[in-house]
């Protein structure tokens, strides 16, 4: 019954769609104008890859619950290299960065943190060189600030000096009150701030590459459309920046996930939109080549475009934005739409000349390819839709976008194309001027074929054994940097700091509270795979006790006070003395200088003792004033508590502490040859870490479990969908064999696929896993217009690619083909990876359907007549007279 009321179903469409042409093309452009203003008002790009994963898995609630309480997360960072001692890099990195927080579209812009803003104990975690240097410096500050009188604590000084190598900057801040006092001028020891007023810069562990954190304001557009914006705007002042500040010669650039995920898009969304160019003009190309006219060509060209046009309102509709997996839809959508208009083409041409006018053979038409043309459709549809199931939302939303997308692409070109075929006067000329591509090859090569089914079937089955066994060599590659454009800004700079040790963006992140923080850093650190502990864990050095004993061993030393000097000409003496002394040294003319001047004013004075005797008390005064504070500062930092958060500057404790108070660990990976994101190396280091902290997150894991993710969608979503086409296909054929039959191209197509990519090494990704539901719905299409081409006559060879049925097939997989293989011009690595992929199922899938699948409907014949000719001599011997 089904049949008959679709027939009659397809039978009333094309008769209306042509005998209505205007109508039917108003109603279509109008639809489509509708459609485009829709999206272009509400489509988004989103390029954040967790988007992409459903918030209810706990590892990504785990790292949704990060970003909310670690509001500095999506950071992106300016890089500046150069040689690690050059100090003027890490002026030229605070300026930079003084100049962005002022900069329209920043919140913060941190180069570094100067000491002053951090606690007096932070020092104790330094790097080593610096945690010597500040431990000789309190250590002299100790036995200087013992002395009761400036005078005797020159003396203190200098004696310390002379055991260290000092240099002119040091001598001038240290010996700069006792040459004020001495020239006359104000006096103050401020020790304090020269000790602690010091620039930090944030550098790579090699000193090569200065960073700065930058904060974007979070664009009203909350699209990747707008981050890439803020981004555009921020390289482009730091250039100008560079520029007024004659330092354009610094190599510099901008990296962090959401500047990675920014340009990843960005260059998706235009490969993309190249693609999507190359392959509707292409399939134009190829379209007037075949039709030898350019009327159907472009007739056809038009449906595509209000098909797709109504793709876009669906995205609209259904979705709401697209994301680096979806974006590529409409490629996709250009090869497999104007496969419709090919099916109904090569059919009119065959079937034209017994119709006297278009409505007529139209709705012929449509009664003989309409069925395999809605089966086509729908299974590739449900195919697509078999993804809406999955956990990961990416592959859930690709699965629904397209999947409409078809079956809007199929009412579109059995709408527009036969009503722009009814608007045309010549089409029967058009179509009788048409060769299709092909005819001669399955003339010369299927035919032969199928008199030999049954060695078609063994060479077949044996290529695909061999295949198969090729494809266990297959693995999945979970590093997305792989996927990306080598000569992306972002990936290149996050390429240069995974090669510093512990400055990988790809640290595993672990929040916990400030209790458990120092037993759980203690034991992270004794992890194989682990290179260091940052984040709140640089509080716990490994040498942290021996550091405590060094410190100890200062603070404990008893102090011998310094002999004190009561003589008024002592310290201008002293300071003569030290005059002498720089003699020959061109570094420290400046400072001698300063000694003459002084000394100089001093003699000038011999006949004033009151004014001397003036100047001697301000320094005595200062010291009075200076010298408590200065012991209570030392003492303070020499005490024996190790630094806790209270000592962290503001920029550090923003990062790292949580607005709920957890403390944030960052576990940097061993620095390798091979990316941590590497196959090899990611699982084990996620493992490794949640041996000891299973609640660990951060990018490694969200890499590793949306791989995961993945391939578990993908492989659930292809066994979905072999289950709903299988049923599809049974309603449609009422038989379990032709249901059977019609995919085996596709069982095929994906062992040939898989095979060919172990054979030549492409490794499964991210990207490339979409052929799963792409194989398997273009696959199914072919196979049910070859099964309803034969049950229409079994008897006409080859079976089931007469009639227009075998060029349709060949010239549909060729424009899919090309549809994919446009993609290949693509930068992202990914998308390149996905067309090549497609292209090969697709050429495989095509030989299966023009060869085994013949094969096996000519044996079926046999047996069938074998079947029927034992029934007929049966028969005939039992009624034969006895």
């Amino acid at each position: 019954m089904h049949r008959h009321f679709r027939d009659r179903l397809l039978d009333r469409w094309g008769r209306l769609v042509t005998r209505r042409p205007k109508l039917t093309l108003v109603v279509c452009s109008l639809l489509a104008i509708v459609s485009i203003a829709t999206a272009i008002t509400t489509i988004q790009m989103k390029g954040d890859r967790n988007a992409l994963i459903s918030e209810d898995l706990p590892w990504a609630h785990r790292y949704a619950t990060y970003r909310a309480d670690f509001p500095r997360w999506d950071d992106v960072i300016i890089c500046l290299e150069g040689d690690p001692l050059d100090a003027s890099i890490d002026t030229l990195a605070r300026d930079l960065a003084k100049h962005l927080q002022h900069t329209s579209g920043i919140d913060n812009a941190d180069a570094g943190f100067d000491a002053s803003q951090a606690g007096p104990r932070l020092w104790h975690v330094a790097p080593i060189e610096q945690f010597d240097t500040t431990l000789q410096e309190l250590a002299t500050g100790r036995l200087i600030t013992a002395a009761e009188t400036p005078a005797a604590a020159l003396v203190a000084m200098l004696q310390q000096q002379a055991n260290a190598t000092t240099t002119p900057s040091q001598l001038k801040t240290s010996l700069g009150p006792w040459i004020d006092a001495i020239a006359g001028r104000p006096v103050t020891f401020d020790w304090i701030s020269a000790m602690s007023d010091r620039w930090q810069p944030f550098r790579t562990s090699s000193g090569r590459i200065r960073l700065i954190m930058v904060t974007l304001t979070k664009p009203a557009d909350a699209s990747i459309g707008g981050l890439a914006s803020s981004l555009g705007a921020v390289r482009q002042d730091v250039a100008a920046w560079l520029q007024s500040a004659q330092r354009s010669d610094i190599p510099w650039g901008i990296t962090g996930i959401p500047a990675i995920e920014a340009d990843e898009t960005a260059q998706a969304t235009q490969d993309s939109t190249i693609a999507s160019i190359i392959a509707f003009l292409l399939v134009t190309l190829m379209l007037i080549t075949v039709f030898r006219r350019v009327r159907l060509p472009l007739m056809a060209a038009v449906a595509l475009v209000i098909g797709i046009a109504w793709s876009f309102g669906w995205v609209a509709l259904s979705i709401g934005h697209l994301q680096l997996l979806s974006m590529v839809f409409s490629a996709i959508l250009i090869g497999l739409g104007v496969d419709f208009a090919l099916h109904i083409v090569t059919r009119l041409r065959v079937v034209q000349s017994k119709y006297d006018n278009l409505p007529d053979a139209m709705s012929q038409v449509f009664r003989d390819v309409g069925p395999g043309l809605l089966t086509g459709a729908t299974t590739t549809a449900v195919a697509f839709g078999c993804t809406a199931f999955s956990a990961f939302l990416g592959v859930a939303e690709m699965g629904i976008i397209a999947g409409g997308g078809v079956m809007l692409c199929l009412v579109a070109m059995m709408s527009a194309f036969p009503a722009l075929l009814a608007l045309s006067s010549r089409w029967r000329n058009d179509l009788t001027a048409m060769r299709p591509l092909g005819a001669n090859t399955l003339r010369y090569m299927v035919r032969p074929l199928h008199k030999r089914a049954g060695l078609v079937l063994f060479v077949g089955g044996t290529f695909t054994a061999l295949l198969i066994a090729a494809s266990t060599q297959l693995r999945y590659d979970s590093n997305i940097m792989n996927l990306q454009p080598p000569g992306l800004e972002a990936v290149t700079w996050q390429r240069a700091l995974a090669d510093e040790p512990g400055d990988d963006l790809w640290s595993g992140l672990i929040m916990t509270t400030p209790e458990q923080a120092p037993q759980l850093t203690e034991q992270l650190r004794s992890l194989a795979h682990v290179q260091s502990i940052g984040g709140m864990g640089m509080l716990f050095p490994a040498d942290l006790a021996a550091r405590q004993a060094k410190v100890a061993e200062v603070r404990d030393q008893p102090i011998k006070p310094p002999v004190e000097a009561t003589s008024l000409g002592f310290v201008p003496t002293v300071l003569s003395s030290v005059r002498d002394r720089l003699d020959g040294q061109p570094a420290f003319a400046s400072i001698r200088d300063q000694l003459d001047a002084a000394v100089q004013s001093w003699r000038q004075l011999d006949h004033n003792t009151a004014e001397r005797q003036a100047r001697i008390d301000r320094l005595n005064t200062a010291w009075d004033h200076a010298r408590p504070m200065t012991t209570a500062w030392i003492a303070e930092a020499l005490a024996p508590a190790p630094p806790g958060p209270s000592d962290l500057p503001p920029v550090l404790a923003s990062q790292w502490i949580g607005t709920d108070g957890q403390w944030l660990l960052r576990v940097a990976p061993v620095s390798a040859n091979s990316s941590v994101l590497a196959p090899d190396r990611l699982a084990t280091f996620v493992d490794e870490i949640r041996s000891v902290a299973p609640n660990v997150l951060g990018p490694p894991v969200q890499i590793l479990e949306s791989s995961r993710l993945i391939v578990r969608a993908y492989v659930t979503s292809g066994l979905l969908a072999m289950i709903a086409v299988l049923l599809v296909l049974l309603f449609d054929f009422r038989s379990i064999t032709d249901a059977a039959t019609a995919m085996m191209p596709v069982f095929v197509g994906f062992a040939g696929t898989f095979g060919f990519m172990g054979m030549i090494g492409i490794d499964l990704n991210f990207a490339n896993l979409m052929v799963l539901p792409l194989i398997f719905g273009i696959g199914v299409d072919a196979g049910v217009h070859v099964i309803h081409r034969w049950r229409s006559d079994p008897s006409i060879r080859p079976p089931g690619l007469w009639g227009g049925t075998g060029s349709g097939i060949l010239l549909t997989t060729v424009t899919t083909a090309i549809g994919f293989g446009a993609l290949m011009v693509a930068e992202h690595r990914g998308i390149r990876s996905l067309a090549i992929v497609m292209v090969i199922g697709l050429l495989i899938t095509l030989a299966a359907a023009w060869t085994i699948l013949p094969a096996v409907l000519r044996i079926r014949q046999r047996r069938w007549q074998a079947i029927s000719r034992r029934v007929d001599r049966h028969s005939a011997g039992a009624n034969r007279p006895q």
